[in-house]
């Protein structure tokens, strides 16, 4: 989706600079359009889901967690994936459960490739959606790690989640900012 809206703004860019007489326009029609790809990179791109032996990296849009699997509750996926902490529920951005129409597509496609629809199976939860696959990752190196003895158990309240600013993500999105009004303005 990022890269569709990263071609528009440069077909837009483009476009508006083959008018003929728009060449006045140029320097404040580069700048907005770079303005909204950074923009759009910082919202669409920019979050991320890590899963490694140490514990959960979420970037979301201005902030980044450090969830380590001894403070891992339960996982959710009501309206995104969610890491359940002592006191924090973490909503992983990068991992949205699908609208009402993908959840209809996804538990068709569950159907057509042999998997059952449990009846109270979320939408969120299904191995087809971003949230689902998401889940399923989380979930199975939980396990791994729990099985294998690596997780102590009974030290969730005593484990930090680590929580600081998204800086690189929160730069982007000002220069991005700072870039549309300046174009706005040179216009």
């Amino acid at each position: 989706m990022c890269v569709l809206a990263w071609g528009i703004c440069a077909a837009v860019a483009v476009g508006t600079l083959l008018v003929p007489g728009s060449f006045s326009a140029a320097p404040a029609m580069v700048l907005g359009a770079a303005g909204a790809a950074s923009l759009i990179g910082a919202l669409l791109w920019a979050p991320a889901l890590h899963v490694d032996d140490d514990g959960i990296d979420v970037d979301n849009i201005v902030r980044r967690f450090h969830v380590p699997w001894a403070a891992l509750i339960h996982v959710d996926t009501r309206y995104a994936l969610q890491l359940h902490t002592p006191g924090r529920l973490i909503a992983v951005t990068a991992a949205p459960a699908p609208g009402a129409g993908a959840s209809l597509r996804a538990a068709r496609i569950q159907r057509r490739h042999g998997g059952v629809a449990e009846v109270d199976l979320r939408p969120g939860d299904l191995p087809t959606t971003d949230s689902g696959r998401a889940a399923a990752l989380v979930r199975g190196r939980w396990r791994q790690l729990r099985d294998a003895g690596l997780i102590e158990a009974g030290v969730a309240d005593a484990t930090p989640v680590g929580v600081r600013p998204y800086t690189r993500n929160l730069a982007l999105m000002a220069i991005g900012a700072a870039a549309l009004v300046a174009s706005v303005l040179l216009v």
